[in-house]
């Protein structure tokens, strides 16, 4: 499984930084985490990582937040529909596939949702690494369902007002991503690395 980190409010030289989060998954399907806010910093970002339009095979939307959806207004003018399937929580007005806690695509897995917003888990034969928008619904809600598909090797994303950081250190990665309070006081775990548009981890 590759990681790419498209949008943050941190980049690196070269990539565009702004308020929001997406993330691009190379594993069985590429799939295409959020958008972030603003479609042209998520186009320049994907093009920087060598990411092109018709590289995405589906699309997740953890919440309908305008920093996490922002961008798929446009995006979805330049996508082949026949080829590209957009999952968004049941309650969001967004036009897509409703999933609740299912495995929507082989090895995909939405949490389902739980005030207004789902996170994703991906199983890597014998490893599990949880994404997460803001974690509006509970870091701790969202490891407790993860743990019943396997072993929990990473989490990466937003990890909201999560303060029980201490857990987190139990795991092989840890990536606080925009919207994490705690951010400075996690990136000093050892198991930590800083997310900004244009990271690139291979699991």
């Amino acid at each position: 499984m590759i990681i790419k980190i498209v949008y943050d409010n941190k980049a690196m030289h070269g990539f565009k930084a702004s308020w929001g989060f997406s993330c691009f998954i190379e594993h069985d399907i590429n799939l295409l985490f959020d958008t972030g806010w603003r479609y042209s910093v998520l186009r320049h970002n994907m093009e920087k990582l060598g990411i092109s339009i018709n590289d995405i095979d589906a699309i997740f939307i953890s919440h309908s937040h305008w920093d996490h959806a922002g961008g798929l207004k446009k995006l979805k003018l330049e996508l082949e529909f026949d080829k590209t399937k957009i999952y968004v929580p049941p309650s969001s007005n967004l036009e897509g596939i409703k999933i609740s806690n299912e495995e929507f695509l082989p090895n995909f897995i939405s949490t389902g949702e739980i005030n207004g917003e789902q996170s994703l888990i991906v199983r890597d034969k014998d490893k599990i690494v949880i994404f997460t928008g803001c974690s509006h619904n509970g870091l701790k809600n969202v490891i407790k369902i993860a743990e019943k598909y396997g072993s929990i090797y990473g989490i990466i994303g937003g990890f909201h007002d999560f303060r029980e950081i201490d857990i987190l250190k139990k795991y092989k990665i840890v990536m606080p991503c925009h919207c994490t309070k705690l951010k400075k006081e996690i990136e000093t775990f050892p198991n930590a690395i800083e997310c900004m548009a244009g990271k690139v981890i291979e699991i």
